[in-house]
């Protein structure tokens, strides 16, 4: 696992651009959400006191498999629980042996804060953190020193400002946490004042209170800005009733009486608005391009069920041209439909609605979404099943057979809509129960009887796709989606509601693709031993079915499975069945992913030399066994060479060069096949 480890940090130092290097990382970190041993060497690597290039690669690595893991565990998977404590005993263990420095405890807090996870208590500089002599280069540094540079480099950008000043906070405990966020929030310059309505969304009660009693000041002093002062009455409505929410009514009423509450800004045009179903997770993107004077971005926010409103942020964009792009990047990516404006409103405030029941607070970002549809738009409103079929009309006056009739029609949605894929249930408990069923009718049981006790949550789901897909005028299947809301909520059998049926499907076709495969960077341990039996490695089969999925011309089944697997015995009844059920699998997968030059990479990243060597041989031996797939009248002079380069790597030859070059020739292969 080490080469392995250090292969993947090696790709995240050397990815040369951030699209790049962000898929690097979310792909092992997908891997490694299942291998929580792996971490203590990953954490080891964060804890260089160098802090080089590798160090910040494995920071990252850190950070983002510890937010994987905090997805696992809002969806109540057992991994993500997991990874945490194991990161956290190996993190423990090391604190104990010999305590962090300042600069090593910041950047883990930073880790865990980029993670969304609050930081444990060995990332804190606590008193007896800072005692002691400390050497020069381990000193804390100096927050305020970091300010500045800061602004002038984002202050454009003032949420990236507040993520970035969030991080560097988290390490302390909360009393100079707050008293420095007073001390930023108390500057005279309007992204300082801007910051404080981030932090009046902060997590933790103590910043919140020194936001708004900053904010008190500079309305008294008259040094906030009417913009800022603006937003003030929308924020208030998203807090929980505590000392925060009653100070901020101070700030309301003085700005009021003295300066008036009118902003300068002028009012956002969103020249399209678009949504996606929620999945599986309960999970809704919300986009929107907009055009503020000169200024365009595009919004984005997520509504995660059972959290509110999850994430909200706008990324700028230059140009119309730039912001069209863009938009049909992160359009082109999940299946959304056209909402009005007004709907991007309705839906947020579903969500505030939501979190404010749930005593959570919004995302900060959501702040920048007030400014685009104005401080009046974003009023919490209720956010359970019933009210948001309440709110679109719902079906209730229908008669009883037209509404079964819509019921029945829900047996066509997973053919209809992509987001439909992720509709399974998948949580610890119902694994177990599921593993404990000696037949598959057992197994059909256990689910059955799991989604008996999430009515209300399937309920909600489809509730927010029938107001979505009538927002989007999709006459054809919000009805229907509105009937199964109602049914569900009425408490109609689930066994007579098809898509109920479907997921249960779904969910145990996940079951056992979960249990009959292990993470995407290992193989289960029969089909491993079968393998070892072939003598076939896990980078010879990658680089064979890669040349498979590439071949100009598509080899026949026996051409490629008889050169690869023809003539061995294999020990145990049923155990070709099994190692060529496998293989095939890896084949498509490998078939799905070689268009894509950024998965191709991910899949070199995670081989070491001789790993990739492995591939090579491989690669080579595909080319060989099937010549007819490979005619070199089909190949130009830049495929030979590389194949003549991949030749030399399964022979020994120095791997640097041929990594390189693969991913992207490799994706342009795969285009060009016949």
């Amino acid at each position: 696992m080490t080469d392995k480890i250090s292969a993947v940090i090696a790709a995240v130092v050397d990815a040369s651009e951030d699209q790049e290097r962000a898929h690097l990382l979310r792909q092992a970190a997908k891997s490694l959400l299942f291998m929580p041993a792996a971490m203590a060497e990953i954490a080891t690597a964060a804890l260089d006191p160098e802090d080089s290039a590798s160090a910040q690669a494995a920071v990252a690595l850190l950070s983002c498999t510890l937010d994987e893991a905090r997805m696992a565990v809002e969806n109540d998977t057992p991994e993500g629980d997991a990874l945490i404590s194991a990161v956290a005993a190996t993190l423990m263990a090391q604190d104990a042996a010999r305590p962090f420095a300042p600069v090593l405890r910041l950047r883990l807090a930073q880790a865990y804060a980029r993670a969304g996870l609050p930081p444990p208590h060995f990332t804190i500089l606590t008193p007896e953190a800072m005692s002691g002599t400390v050497p020069d280069g381990e000193r804390l540094p100096d927050l305020g020193k970091l300010l500045d540079p800061l602004l002038r480099d984002l202050g454009d950008a003032p949420l990236q400002v507040h993520a970035a000043l969030s991080e560097l906070l988290a390490g302390l405990p909360s009393d100079p946490a707050a008293m420095l966020v007073s001390m930023i929030i108390a500057r005279s310059g309007a992204v300082e004042a801007r910051l404080g309505l981030y932090w009046l969304l902060d997590p933790m009660a103590e910043i919140r209170l020194a936001a708004a009693t900053v904010l008190l000041t500079r309305a008294e002093t008259g040094t906030l800005p009417p913009e800022v002062a603006a937003l003030l009455p929308a924020i208030r409505k998203w807090l929980p009733d505590e000392p925060t929410r009653a100070a901020l009514d101070v700030v309301i009423r003085r700005q009021m009486r003295d300066r008036g509450m009118q902003s300068q800004s002028s009012a956002a045009t969103i020249h399209r608005a678009a949504a996606s179903l929620p999945d599986g997770a309960g999970a809704q993107s919300l986009i929107a391009a907009f055009q503020q004077g000169s200024r365009r971005g595009i919004a984005m926010a997520m509504l995660k069920q059972g959290h509110g409103v999850k994430d909200a942020f706008v990324i700028p964009c230059a140009t119309a041209s730039e912001q069209k792009r863009m938009l049909a990047g992160i359009l082109g990516e999940i299946e959304t439909f056209d909402i009005p404006p007004a709907a991007l409103a309705e839906g947020l405030a579903r969500g505030l609605g939501e979190g404010l029941a749930l005593d959570l607070l919004p995302a900060p970002g959501l702040v920048d979404w007030t400014e685009l549809l104005g401080p009046d738009a974003l009023a919490p409103a209720a956010g359970d099943g019933e009210a948001i079929l309440a709110g679109i009309g719902g079906t209730d006056a229908l008669s009883p057979a037209t509404r079964a009739g819509l019921v029945k029609a829900s047996a066509d949605w997973m053919d209809c809509f992509q987001q439909s894929d992720a509709w399974f249930e998948d949580t610890a408990d119902l694994r177990a129960a599921i593993a404990r069923a000696r037949t598959e009718k057992g197994q059909e049981a256990a689910v059955w009887k799991h989604l008996e006790t999430r009515r209300d949550w399937w309920a909600r789901l489809f509730a927010v796709s029938a107001a979505t897909l009538k927002a989007a005028d999709e006459r054809e299947f919000w009805p229907s989606f509105a009937a199964v809301a109602h049914g569900l909520l009425e408490g109609s059998p689930l066994k007579r509601i098809p898509v109920m049926a479907d997921i249960v499907d779904v969910t145990l076709d996940a079951f056992d693709a979960r249990e009959g495969n292990d993470p995407p960077v290992t193989v289960g341990e029969k089909v491993g031993s079968l393998l070892d039996h072939a003598g076939i490695t896990e980078g010879y089969l990658q680089g064979y079915l890669a040349a498979l999925a590439v071949a100009p011309r598509e080899p026949s089944p026996e051409a490629w499975l008889g050169s690869l697997l023809g003539g061995i015995e294999f020990p145990g009844e049923g155990a070709i069945n099994q190692l060529l059920g496998f293989v095939t699998t890896q084949a498509e997968l490998a078939n799905d992913g070689a268009g894509d030059a950024q998965i191709v990479a991910g899949w070199l990243a995670a081989l070491d030399a001789k790993g990739l060597q492995d591939w090579a041989t491989g690669f080579h031996d595909l080319v060989s066994a099937c010549p007819r797939s490979w005619p070199a009248n089909s190949l130009a002079a830049d495929d030979k060479r590389v194949l003549h380069e991949v030749k030399a790597v399964a022979n020994g030859a120095d791997t640097v060069a041929v990594r390189a070059v693969l991913p992207s020739w490799i994706a342009r292969r795969h285009a060009l096949r016949q």
